[in-house]
């Protein structure tokens, strides 16, 4: 009866999902923070200080089953009381979590608790069918309640309603979104954001909905066609405080969930406000968003979101194919404009990442793969986040084909962008597999990360690097970067309903297996980013025209970023116009410095002078234009010439680069974290691999002792100083 309880518990619980051998998904750290865990947390605290619920004690718990074990029978015994309502809410459920909620919410019932479902998968599948899809309708028999659309302005009445044990089976909220003006904006829970690697980083959705009508698109058919946005001046405000959080690391760089930040009517007060902060108040903040690919034809959004610290866009590219994207209900996207589209974002020193979709009808084996030579060859994607085609509940593709009677797979754990979920008309269900495996290995090959990363400008550098380390770690598990972290944990006990639990001895020794698997491959991606690094890293001797890159801050590092492309465009030129006049020009740079300026070439087509050929080949043969007996000051024969036209390229946020003592230069010989000494030696590399094959075959005789040790010690030399320089973002 209303009145009967003294204390509420609300524990917010983000699922995770099942592996194919049913154990739950978790790890160490954790990748991408939940924004709909966050705007729980921020709604539930804001309806306690609300006072809505009247003079009661109110606990909040935020669980990320994605870094965290969920034990209902421990929160049972924790929190099971007299005068005690405890409410569980599973909140963002979507269609590959919905196994794994199903389970818990049924072990939370036998606790005791009230049960809420939230999310995509139950608003999506009741909004697009006829009747109640089975697995709600299991849900609800299991007197589990669901609530479809958004809370915002309703959060407060579910929980009254639970105190007064009155809650309803079903709210239904989709025909009504609310207004989002004045809605309290989504924070994570400080205990939670530890788990993550990026403890710094925070989630906002500054709007909702999306205007385009994708056929695989569940967000149209649950949060609307109309755009919604937040106040600008509500996420300016949080921006700032957030910015100056006392007890921990203040939020430095945002990740705005909106699927299409452009359209996003507050966007240009948005920029603006950021702008402010970064030019006037000192608050420099940096952000990734989601755009559609018409983004650059919105007059001022691009060279706005740069200036507002915008550093990678993820667009919905899907295809470079025009016949899968008029299937996939996309006409809005142009093949022939990516080109252009990419390089807008380029020349002001923006990521360019794009999702790719894998299992349009019109797909093979071989035009997949063709495709993913496109992005990586004439498109010049910085990154690409591939998924295969599956038709989600909620979406226009699902509701058609269940119309249809196709043969889609009944078990929703699947439904996760990695595997196959339907029949393909071209490709059998390995091959659409093995398609988008070999996708992955294409386009994260070695050769396109080290070009990707050689186009970086400082402020981008960094991020990208770790971002590959990222998707590279999820490809070690074989599963969706997306849904992976950082070393995979197991719970013997933690598993799906439907397999057995496995005797401790059996488990501890495959797991036992899997983790020397898993530490042998996070070596092997050590020692290839550490090489990554050395082929590409961004030598500030290089950029002694710009000033001393040791002197990157915030403010500086920004002013990098928007003119990266355009000095290297204006150093190509003028070096182009010594080497016809002169004869001096790219043979006295470095040979790093001269195909990063290749890169940029690539990267704005024919925006950028090309350099020639014969001066990159030069480079190679002339070598460096720093003496390194003077320590990296003296200039050889030519670089006086270069050094006078490139002399008005000085960015005056940086300090001048000056020549290092003769101390410096002793104590740069000597000190093994010193970055400046540290080269990539091919020779270094061919030893290692002589000796790995040797070790694999058992020829241990061909392994000199002396010089095993000498290598040894250079390549743990090499180690440190990639630890150091990543950990301190240095160059």
């Amino acid at each position: 009866m209303p009145g009967a309880y003294r204390r509420l518990v609300v524990i917010l619980v983000r699922t995770s999902k099942y592996d194919d051998e049913g154990y739950v998904v978790r790890h160490w750290r954790g990748t991408l923070p939940s924004n709909t865990l966050s705007c729980l947390n921020s709604l539930t605290e804001g309806v306690v200080r609300s006072g809505e619920l009247g003079p009661i004690e109110v606990r909040v718990e935020v669980i990320d089953e994605i870094v965290s074990r969920v034990d209902p029978a421990a929160l049972g015994r924790r929190h099971r009381r007299d005068g005690t309502k405890v409410v569980v809410g599973l909140v963002g459920v979507q269609t590959n979590q919905f196994p794994r909620a199903q389970d818990l919410a049924r072990q939370f019932k036998t606790q005791g608790f009230d049960v809420i479902i939230g999310g995509f998968h139950v608003s999506g599948a009741m909004a697009m069918s006829p009747t109640t899809p089975p697995e709600c309708q299991e849900m609800l028999d299991a007197g589990v309640t669901l609530v479809l659309g958004e809370v915002e302005g309703r959060w407060g009445a579910l929980l009254r309603d639970a105190l007064a044990d009155r809650l309803q089976p079903l709210y239904d909220y989709l025909l009504t979104p609310p207004d989002l003006t004045d809605m309290p904006l989504p924070r994570a829970s400080r205990r939670t954001q530890r788990r993550f690697v990026l403890t710094h980083s925070g989630t906002i959705d500054a709007g909702r909905g999306c205007p385009f009508s994708c056929s695989f698109c569940t967000i149209i058919n649950v949060q609307g066609r109309k755009m919604r946005s937040r106040s600008a001046a509500g996420i300016l405000d949080q921006v700032r405080e957030n910015y100056w959080l006392k007890g921990r690391s203040g939020v430095r760089h945002y990740f705005f969930t909106d699927d299409n930040f452009v359209r996003n009517p507050q966007w240009e007060a948005i920029f603006d406000g950021l702008i402010r902060l970064r030019e006037h108040e000192g608050i420099h903040v940096n952000f990734m968003m989601q755009v559609d690919v018409q983004a650059p034809k919105v007059q001022g959004f691009v060279d706005k979101a740069a200036r507002a610290g915008c550093v990678q866009v993820f667009i919905g590219m899907e295809s470079v194919r025009d016949d899968n994207l008029q299937v996939g209900g996309k006409p809005q996207n142009k093949a022939a404009d990516y080109r252009d589209m990419i390089a807008c974002w380029h020349e002001v020193g923006v990521v360019v990442h794009v999702g790719y979709i894998i299992g349009f009808p019109c797909d093979t084996y071989e035009r997949v793969m063709e495709d993913v030579r496109t992005l990586r060859e004439t498109l010049h994607v910085d990154q690409a986040s591939f998924f295969m085609l599956a038709p989600i509940p909620g979406s226009r593709d699902h509701q058609t084909a269940v119309r249809a009677g196709v043969a889609l797979d009944p078990d929703y754990n699947n439904y996760d962008s990695f595997h196959a979920t339907a029949p393909h008309p071209r490709m059998s269900k390995q091959e659409w597999e093995r398609a988008f495996r070999d996708a992955w290995v294409e386009f994260y090959s070695f050769e396109h990360m080290r070009r990707s990363l050689l186009a970086q400008n400082p402020h981008t550098y960094w991020a990208v690097l770790k971002n590959l380390i990222w998707y590279r770690a999820g490809m070690i598990e074989g599963a969706h970067p997306m849904i992976t972290g950082f070393f995979r944990l197991k719970d013997r006990r933690s598993r799906r309903s439907t397999f057995p639990i496995e005797r401790r001895w059996p488990f501890a020794r495959r797991r036992a297996r899997e983790m020397a698997h898993q530490v042998r491959e996070y070596l092997k991606l050590c020692l290839e980013m550490r090489e990554l690094w050395l082929l590409t890293r961004i030598r500030r001797d290089d950029y002694w025209f710009l000033g001393d890159l040791r002197g990157l801050r915030p403010p500086s590092a920004q002013a990098v970023k928007l003119i990266w492309c355009r000095v290297h465009a204006a150093v190509a030129q003028r070096l182009t116009s010594m080497q016809e006049r002169l004869g001096v020009g790219a043979g006295i740079l470095s040979a790093t410095m001269i195909e990063r300026l290749h890169a940029m070439r690539d990267l704005v087509g024919s925006r950028a002078p090309v350099l020639p050929g014969t001066m990159a080949e030069r480079s190679t043969a002339v070598g460096p234009w720093i003496d390194p007996s003077a320590g990296g000051t003296g200039l050889v024969d030519g670089a006086p010439v270069v050094q006078a036209a490139l002399a008005d390229l000085r960015v005056p946020e940086l300090p001048a680069a000056l020549p290092r003592s003769s101390f410096r230069r002793r104590v740069m010989v000597v000190n093994p974290l010193s970055l400046d000494r540290l080269e990539y030696d091919p020779a270094l590399a061919a030893y290692w691999r002589r000796s790995r094959r040797a070790i694999a075959r058992l020829e241990l005789w061909r392994l000199n002792p002396l010089v095993l040790t000498w290598n040894l010690v250079r390549g743990i030399r090499q180690a440190l100083g990639f630890l150091v320089a990543m950990r301190g973002e240095r160059y």
